[in-house]
């Protein structure tokens, strides 16, 4: 996906978690893994404030948080990994796009397999921890409604 004519792409480390197979069938606990890319027209250092204690609100745990770059340079960025129990997969999800992240179409999906497989299993996964590698990049103009779509669809 580009936006401002920065490409944004899911990470390569780890597969995402929308891909693995049998990843919503019951059995051993199966650790989830979510690679999230976002755009958005906040400062990232604003970005970083407002997320981590919406994150916490929500009953997330967020371990690290940067921010590469300013205002000034060219593609500033902000990078969070966090933790929560699956049963509040929802209220992530939705606390991410209130916050005005434009999420990858990867990004989207990701989340609502999860979200959905929890649904499925929440009687036996509900407390199973979910990690979420969030990195969102700086876009200079702020998005309007055919912008937001294209940043969706890529």
């Amino acid at each position: 996906m580009t936006h401002d004519g920065i490409e944004i792409r899911g990470s390569a480390k780890r597969p995402s978690a929308s891909l693995r197979a049998g990843s919503c069938l019951e059995g051993p606990s199966q650790e989830w893994s979510l690679h999230l890319t976002a755009v958005s027209a906040d400062e990232p250092e604003r970005l970083v404030r407002v997320l981590t204690g919406a994150l916490l609100a929500c009953g997330g745990w967020v371990l690290t948080r940067t921010t590469h770059g300013s205002q000034a340079q060219p593609n500033p960025s902000a990078e969070l990994d966090f933790e929560f129990a699956r049963a509040s997969c929802v209220e992530i999800y939705a606390v991410l796009l209130a916050a005005g992240l434009a999420l990858s179409r990867d990004s989207h999906l990701q989340l609502a397999d999860l979200c959905h497989c929890t649904r499925n299993l929440l009687h036996t996964r509900a407390f199973d921890i979910a990690r979420a590698d969030l990195v969102v990049y700086h876009s200079a103009s702020k998005l309007g409604r055919d912008d937001y779509e294209f940043a969706l669809t890529g």
